[in-house]
Protein backbone atom coordinates (compact mmCIF):
# COMPACT_ATOMS: atom_id res chain seq x y z
CA UNK A 1 0.00 0.00 0.00
CA UNK A 2 1.46 3.97 -0.72
CA UNK A 3 0.35 6.68 0.98
CA UNK A 4 -0.58 9.50 -1.35
CA UNK A 5 -1.69 11.97 1.12
CA UNK A 6 -0.14 15.37 0.69
CA UNK A 7 0.38 15.78 4.14
CA UNK A 8 1.68 13.03 7.10
CA UNK A 9 -1.08 10.78 8.66
CA UNK A 10 -2.46 11.52 11.79
CA UNK A 11 -1.67 9.49 14.81
CA UNK A 12 -5.34 8.30 15.35
CA UNK A 13 -5.09 7.57 11.66
CA UNK A 14 -1.76 5.72 12.12
CA UNK A 15 -1.63 4.11 14.85
CA UNK A 16 -5.52 2.67 14.82
CA UNK A 17 -4.69 -0.54 14.83
CA UNK A 18 -1.41 -0.62 16.42
CA UNK A 19 -0.18 -3.30 18.82
CA UNK A 20 -0.19 -1.79 22.32
CA UNK A 21 2.36 0.15 23.75
CA UNK A 22 3.30 -2.45 26.41
CA UNK A 23 3.64 -4.75 23.48
CA UNK A 24 5.72 -2.89 21.36
CA UNK A 25 8.07 -1.86 23.69
CA UNK A 26 8.77 -5.54 24.61
CA UNK A 27 9.07 -6.52 20.94
CA UNK A 28 11.87 -3.46 20.61
CA UNK A 29 13.81 -4.60 23.81
CA UNK A 30 13.49 -8.25 22.49
CA UNK A 31 15.16 -7.69 19.44
CA UNK A 32 19.10 -6.08 20.21
CA UNK A 33 19.79 -8.83 22.93
CA UNK A 34 19.26 -12.21 20.09
CA UNK A 35 21.82 -10.24 17.99
CA UNK A 36 25.59 -10.09 18.34
CA UNK A 37 26.92 -7.00 18.99
CA UNK A 38 27.35 -4.72 16.12
CA UNK A 39 25.00 -7.23 13.41
CA UNK A 40 21.98 -4.69 12.21
CA UNK A 41 19.13 -4.63 13.53
CA UNK A 42 17.46 -4.21 10.38
CA UNK A 43 14.33 -1.20 9.24
CA UNK A 44 11.40 -2.97 11.21
CA UNK A 45 13.58 -2.47 14.62
CA UNK A 46 14.52 0.75 13.75
CA UNK A 47 10.88 1.84 11.84
CA UNK A 48 8.98 0.11 15.14
CA UNK A 49 10.98 1.55 17.81
CA UNK A 50 10.33 5.30 16.52
CA UNK A 51 6.58 4.50 16.66
CA UNK A 52 6.08 3.60 19.69
CA UNK A 53 8.54 6.31 21.07
CA UNK A 54 6.30 8.65 18.85
CA UNK A 55 3.32 7.32 20.80
CA UNK A 56 4.68 7.78 24.55
CA UNK A 57 5.49 11.31 23.10
CA UNK A 58 1.69 11.88 21.98
CA UNK A 59 0.54 10.40 25.45
CA UNK A 60 2.89 12.68 27.59
CA UNK A 61 2.09 15.72 25.04
CA UNK A 62 -1.77 15.34 25.68
CA UNK A 63 -1.14 14.88 28.99
CA UNK A 64 0.99 18.29 29.28
CA UNK A 65 4.22 16.43 30.94
CA UNK A 66 7.16 17.88 29.61
CA UNK A 67 9.70 14.38 30.58
CA UNK A 68 11.83 14.63 27.48
CA UNK A 69 9.84 12.02 25.53
CA UNK A 70 9.64 14.45 22.74
CA UNK A 71 13.13 15.17 22.24
CA UNK A 72 14.10 11.05 22.68
CA UNK A 73 10.97 10.10 19.93
CA UNK A 74 12.02 12.49 17.44
CA UNK A 75 15.86 11.67 17.57
CA UNK A 76 14.52 8.07 16.94
CA UNK A 77 12.61 9.30 14.40
CA UNK A 78 15.79 10.75 12.84
CA UNK A 79 17.72 7.53 12.88
CA UNK A 80 15.13 5.44 11.00
CA UNK A 81 15.34 8.76 8.58
CA UNK A 82 19.02 7.72 8.42
CA UNK A 83 17.97 4.49 7.96
CA UNK A 84 15.76 5.06 4.96
CA UNK A 85 18.38 7.31 3.20
CA UNK A 86 21.31 4.77 3.90
CA UNK A 87 19.00 2.04 2.40
CA UNK A 88 17.84 4.00 -0.17
CA UNK A 89 14.29 3.41 0.73
CA UNK A 90 11.10 5.17 -0.61
CA UNK A 91 8.91 3.22 -2.63
CA UNK A 92 7.07 2.41 0.54
CA UNK A 93 6.26 6.32 1.29
CA UNK A 94 4.47 9.28 -0.32
CA UNK A 95 7.39 11.33 1.21
CA UNK A 96 10.84 9.29 0.81
CA UNK A 97 13.64 9.82 3.51
CA UNK A 98 14.82 12.88 1.18
CA UNK A 99 11.91 14.64 0.82
CA UNK A 100 12.14 18.31 2.90
CA UNK A 101 9.00 17.09 5.22
CA UNK A 102 11.10 14.73 6.14
CA UNK A 103 13.21 16.75 8.29
CA UNK A 104 10.77 19.49 9.28
CA UNK A 105 8.69 16.92 10.55
CA UNK A 106 10.53 13.81 11.42
CA UNK A 107 7.78 12.40 13.96
CA UNK A 108 5.54 12.72 10.65
CA UNK A 109 7.57 10.46 8.49
CA UNK A 110 7.72 7.80 10.91
CA UNK A 111 3.65 8.03 11.00
CA UNK A 112 3.70 7.96 7.22
CA UNK A 113 6.28 4.65 7.39
CA UNK A 114 4.26 3.51 9.98
CA UNK A 115 1.12 2.95 8.62
CA UNK A 116 2.16 1.68 5.50
CA UNK A 117 4.31 -0.83 7.02
CA UNK A 118 1.72 -1.78 9.28
CA UNK A 119 -0.88 -1.78 6.55
CA UNK A 120 0.97 -4.98 4.96
CA UNK A 121 2.38 -6.43 8.02
CA UNK A 122 -0.08 -6.43 11.19
CA UNK A 123 -3.94 -7.40 10.94
CA UNK A 124 -6.73 -5.38 11.30
CA UNK A 125 -7.67 -6.01 14.78
CA UNK A 126 -4.54 -6.16 16.36
CA UNK A 127 -5.61 -3.85 19.45
CA UNK A 128 -7.90 -6.49 20.32
CA UNK A 129 -5.38 -8.96 21.13
CA UNK A 130 -4.43 -9.23 25.07
CA UNK A 131 -1.13 -8.58 26.18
Amino acid sequence: MSIDAAEYPSPETTYTNAPSVIREIGWVAHQAPNRRFGEWLGREFWLRKAAVLDRIALGDEADGIDAGASGIAEDAARRLIGVDRCDDINGDTARGPEHPGAEVDPRGYVRQAYATWAAEHLPADTNEQED
